[in-house]
């Protein structure tokens, strides 16, 4: 399927809106990993990612190690293959990224392996799904429990009542990542 194919199935969809989502996205989830707030992204990640990475914290605090990502950027990412299923769509993005990759102590807080002093490129592919019956949302979310706007962006989860902003119903879920390299 291509781009254009999608934009007819849905008129909703914009490749330079989803590319952005998708980067902010990549980033929301390292910046999640160093801050060791995973409820952060939980909103915005299906149950399988958000499973590896409540194991990728654990496997840091047994270590008594955090995870650090300095000088974090995206360099570039593409949509590399879209993908129609009888109930949602699907598509898989290539993002190159740049970073210092380290670990600190958890108690001390120095330096314990990785690289601390140059950038390293990674790239990963990232896979997004969408619902076909996914409901169309308005660019102030609305908490569907109490109806208070809700910043998604931030925890997906409403400051009033505390419902969590269930992605899956309304955008682009990310439900796989994989390290190229």
């Amino acid at each position: 399927m291509t781009i254009e194919e999608l934009v007819v199935k849905d008129p909703t969809f914009s490749e330079s809106s989803f590319i952005a989502k998708v980067d902010n996205t990549f980033i929301m989830i390292l910046t999640a990993i160093m801050t060791e707030n995973l409820e952060r992204v939980k909103h915005k990640v299906g149950n399988e990612v958000f499973n590896k990475l409540t194991e990728k914290l654990e496997k840091l605090r047994i270590e008594n190690s955090i995870q650090m990502y300095d000088e974090l950027n995206v360099k570039d990412s593409y949509i590399s293959n879209i993908e129609e299923q009888k109930d949602y769509y699907e598509i898989t993005v290539t993002l190159i990224s740049r970073y210092m990759d380290y670990t600190i102590d958890r108690t001390t807080k120095e330096y314990k392996a990785g690289n601390n002093r140059s950038r390293v490129e990674r790239t990963n592919t990232l896979v997004f799904r969408k619902n076909k019956a996914a409901k169309t949302e308005k660019s102030v979310r609305k908490c569907p429990s109490c109806g208070a706007p809700m910043d998604v962006n931030n925890t997906g989860k409403c400051s009033y009542c505390g419902t969590i902003y269930n992605t899956e119903e309304y955008d682009w879920l990310l439900v796989s990542i994989v390290a190229k390299n």
